[in-house]
């Protein structure tokens, strides 16, 4: 049985953008790392791929903070 998980547009840009202003982070060497520089790349390539456009803007407008 295969279970199809589908997300709103909106979903998927407010789970990026948690993940962009939060991002999970490890100490290594004694300085911080984190997967932020990841989270904007996936956003940046999925932003174009979303119809809601309330969604888009608002995901680009994380990137534009972030970057």
């Amino acid at each position: 049985m295969e279970i199809e998980n589908k997300l709103s547009d909106m979903e998927i840009s407010l789970i990026l953008a948690t993940h962009i202003r939060n991002p999970c982070s490890v100490v290594v060497g004694g300085k911080i790392h984190n997967i932020r520089d990841f989270y904007l790349r996936l956003a940046r390539e999925t932003a174009p791929q979303l119809k809601d456009s309330y969604a888009i803007n608002f995901l680009k407008s994380v990137i534009v903070q972030y970057e």
